[in-house]
């Protein structure tokens, strides 16, 4: 019997070992409703101003009952009550079944109920634009040392600036050195939309919004040097250009 050369040998485990990694890869699918992704994450923390003191309450699913529904009337995100409990399945949710509800000590009054009837899943929206101006930095360009991972949209002081999407309102921010007021709206296909520079915010964590409603209005906050909208879409936790995807 001929003796295979070691290195062969061991070229050959390693190939078959990378087919494994590759077809595990292929077989796993971005599932919706994952607590922020690591990338997009990284984004949010870098807004938050102040550390939440975390509490907890419970809450009995009743018949008819959606995270989304349940996330939306107690002034939470549904991807809070997904971690929280641990679900697998948003589907899979049974009257009578208790969850735990987050709370965070600074973030607020929750949103007001609504009528279970208004509030509906929008998985089918295409992106509108959120203002209409001249681009002034596109996606990938350099600004001030940095790569630009949105637009910049060119606006007048106090123009209302509209909801990409329907979604709930994830974060709202004022970091005077950065970004200025923000409001980051999460959607119910998983996406992310960002809105910077504003001069002032009209929505609050956990509201739940209209694709074309007023959330913000636009200004020069943060360290805009002119009056401009920075606009952001993430898809699973990645920027991507918004011109791209904008209808």
């Amino acid at each position: 019997m001929r003796n295979i050369p070691v290195s062969k040998g061991f070229g050959s485990v390693v190939m078959v070992f990378l087919i494994m990694i590759l077809l595990t890869g292929c077989a796993t699918s971005y599932r919706t409703g994952v607590y922020p992704p690591p990338k997009l994450k990284k984004e949010l923390d870098s807004l938050k101003s102040n550390t939440r003191t975390q509490k907890s309450t419970r809450y009995t699913i009743k018949k008819g009952d959606t995270i989304w529904r349940i996330a939306h009337n107690n002034g939470v995100l549904p991807d809070e009550i997904i971690k929280a409990n641990k679900i697998k399945n948003v589907e899979n949710i049974k009257p009578g079944q208790q969850l735990i509800i987050p709370r965070g000590v600074n973030v607020g009054k929750a949103a007001p109920a609504r009528k279970a009837s208004v509030y509906t899943r929008k998985l089918n929206e295409s992106f509108k634009w959120p203002i209409r101006g001249k681009i002034l930095f596109g996606f990938d360009k350099w600004i001030d040392g940095y790569k630009n991972k949105g637009v910049d949209i060119q606006a007048v002081n106090g123009q209302p600036v509209k909801a990409s999407k329907s979604g709930i309102v994830a974060l709202t921010s004022d970091t005077p050195d950065g970004w200025g007021k923000v409001v980051v709206l999460q959607h119910d296909d998983g996406s992310y939309t960002w809105y910077a520079y504003n001069s002032r915010i009209l929505v609050k964590k956990g509201d739940y919004v209209l694709q074309g409603q007023t959330i913000t209005e636009a200004g020069s906050t943060g360290r805009a040097k002119v009056e401009k909208l920075h606009f952001k879409i993430f898809l699973h936790g990645v920027p991507v250009n918004p011109i791209s995807h904008l209808r």
